[in-house]
């Protein structure tokens, strides 16, 4: 698709969506506070031409819902903690895990992850537990993957946890550890975004895949539940949260969205 028509269809999508904003603003709805991490492609900080495509698909079904969104970007773990003292403060994306499933109001889907090893490419892939824990491990602070690891026997002692994804890959190249854990789309895009050659990384060993989530510690109804699944029903049928996925460079699988 060229960039002119791209733009002619995320135009039509906003003047659809318009209606639900100003129904926000006649009815006097709260600005809900919504928080989350440098995280591309999904939530990406600012000074990017774009938010991240999970940051502008939950803008979208809160508009369409008549619901205003104020959309702040954390380190990750501060995040977490402004989640988890504050009510009606809403985190995206957020991995739903069953050590979080009583921590949280799991509020809308809204896509899914896959979490890997990341090598670099002069190192032999990581294929095989056994070996990787024998290996120093970074991870996200604030993320699931410190909690996957050790369900899988990982000593907490061989990982090491880092304030962000860029300091995850900093730490990797510079030998600090000898892999990194996360996020697959998250790890690469970040370094595809800040200049990396993605043929010095090697993929290996895919551990788990999640649910992640826009979710809240406290505060929140089944009202809004119903109300934010409702809009996302309708976003989903009239196809503009796929458009939306692939003006980023993603196609995803039905079931994923869903």
């Amino acid at each position: 698709m060229s960039i002119n028509r791209r733009r002619l269809g995320l135009g039509i999508s906003g003047l659809a969506l318009l209606g639900g904003a100003q129904r926000a603003a006649a009815q006097g709805d709260q600005v809900l506070r919504v928080v989350t991490g440098d995280l591309p492609p999904f939530a990406v900080e600012a000074g990017a031409e774009r938010r991240g495509v999970l940051v502008e698909l939950t803008e979208a079904v809160l508009r369409h819902a008549g619901m205003a969104a104020k959309v702040e970007f954390f380190p990750w773990a501060r995040a977490m903690h402004l989640t988890q003292q504050q009510p009606r403060v809403a985190i995206l994306p957020l991995t739903r895990t069953p050590e979080r499933e009583a921590q949280f109001q799991w509020l809308l889907k809204l896509y899914v992850q896959h979490f890997v090893f990341i090598s670099r490419s002069d190192d032999a892939p990581v294929t095989h537990l056994a070996r990787a824990r024998r290996l120093r491990v970074g991870v996200l602070r604030g993320s699931p993957n410190l909690a996957q690891l050790q369900r899988h026997d990982f000593s907490e002692a061989r990982i090491v946890q880092a304030s962000s994804v860029e300091d995850m890959l900093k730490m990797l190249e510079r030998s600090h550890v000898n892999v990194i854990f996360g996020s697959e789309q998250v790890c690469l895009d970040k370094a595809r975004t800040t200049g990396r050659d993605l043929a010095a990384l090697h993929v290996g060993l895919r551990l788990e895949s999640g649910d992640v989530w826009l979710a809240g510690a406290s505060g929140f109804s089944d009202a809004d539940r119903l109300r934010l699944e409702d809009s996302h029903r309708a976003l989903l049928r009239d196809g503009s949260i796929e458009r939306l996925f692939r003006s980023y460079g993603i196609r995803p699988k039905p079931e994923e969205l869903r």
